[in-house]
């Protein structure tokens, strides 16, 4: 029986079952998971699996961060930096996407972590791009 790739998301003979490390939830406990990759791709998935263990607390805070931004201004709406805030934390929250592009394990299993990487840059870029454009026009309107 042949498996998938879970860096392409190609059936192949040559795809190799190696042991990783992972977290689960938010980051919380590292656990030795088994995933099957292409020799040609172990280098790219140890190299992003590494990153997701390095940096996964650090991209929850930020996004945490930056959604406190957006509800904020509900709370302090009387205020005219209010709406700044909000704009600025939609597009530093497709910053962070961008920079730190990672997703859910369903995600990955779904389509591939090579083009799952590609689909939420794409969808951070978009973020940013409205959330500076929002940005620009609350200054030119406000």
């Amino acid at each position: 029986m042949t498996q998938k790739c879970v860096w392409c998301n190609k059936e192949n003979e040559r795809v190799k079952e190696i042991t990783a490390l992972t977290k689960t939830g938010f980051g919380a406990n590292l656990h030795e998971r088994n995933y099957f990759v292409c020799p040609e791709h172990e280098a790219k998935f140890r190299k992003f699996n590494d990153r997701v263990i390095r940096y996964a607390i650090l991209f929850v805070s930020l996004i945490a961060i930056c959604f406190l931004g957006m509800v904020g201004p509900a709370i302090f709406h009387n205020y005219i930096w209010s709406r700044y805030l909000m704009v600025l934390s939609f597009a530093c929250m497709g910053l962070v996407v961008v920079i730190f592009p990672f997703c859910s394990q369903t995600t990955f299993e779904f389509m591939s972590i090579a083009t799952s990487i590609k689909v939420v840059r794409i969808i951070g870029g978009v973020v940013f791009a409205l959330g500076a454009i929002g940005f620009v026009l609350g200054l030119l309107c406000g």
